[in-house]
């Protein structure tokens, strides 16, 4: 089992998830069975995504969309929205497992804005996913402190985390629910 690993984060991040020094995980065929995994973080340019483990960057990586605007913008301008579609594509096709993280509840993320159409930039959104198999996480917290981010990173974590440990465990029979 993995004792150590390192996540990566793309040096286009402005404001960068937060990551704990150790995680703990249960085995998959095991739950009574636990062990941490030290964990460091460096910088790095990523060509999928914002977030993934190193060693493991066709695994498992995430995306993330910190705003209702950033959304916005990217499913409905038409330059940003082509963007858009070739960095999906990429993620999609560079990657076992794609998550897109987007930071707002889907109140938030459907709230008038003068001038904009919100339901219009999910519905694109929502057909973006299916084409390109995009896992979504809806995480609603708002601001930019240190523990909102500290917990998002711990959350995004598993996520990444998750398919090493199913495949460096896929001999057993995972009883998971």
């Amino acid at each position: 089992m993995i004792k150590e690993i390192t996540v990566v984060i793309d040096t286009r991040e402005q404001y960068p998830l937060f990551f704990p020094e150790f995680i703990h995980v249960t085995h998959p065929d095991n739950p009574t069975r636990t062990w941490p995994i030290k964990v460091s973080a460096k910088r790095g340019t990523l060509h999928l995504g914002d977030y993934c483990l190193d060693g493991y960057e066709t695994l498992a990586v995430i995306e993330r969309k910190a705003s209702q605007l950033e959304i916005l913008k990217n499913m409905t301008d038409a330059k940003d929205k082509a963007r858009q579609a070739r960095a999906f594509k990429r993620l999609s096709e560079g990657c076992k497992y794609p998550y897109l993280l987007l930071e707002a509840s889907p109140a938030h993320l459907l709230a008038p804005v003068p001038g904009k159409h919100p339901e219009v930039a999910i519905q694109m959104l929502a057909c973006a996913m299916l084409k390109y198999r995009l896992q979504l996480v809806l995480m609603p917290w708002r601001g930019r402190s240190a523990e909102v981010r500290r917990k998002i990173g711990t959350f995004c974590l598993h996520l990444l985390v998750a398919p090493v440990i199913m495949r460096e465990t896929q001999d057993v029979k995972v009883n998971l629910l």
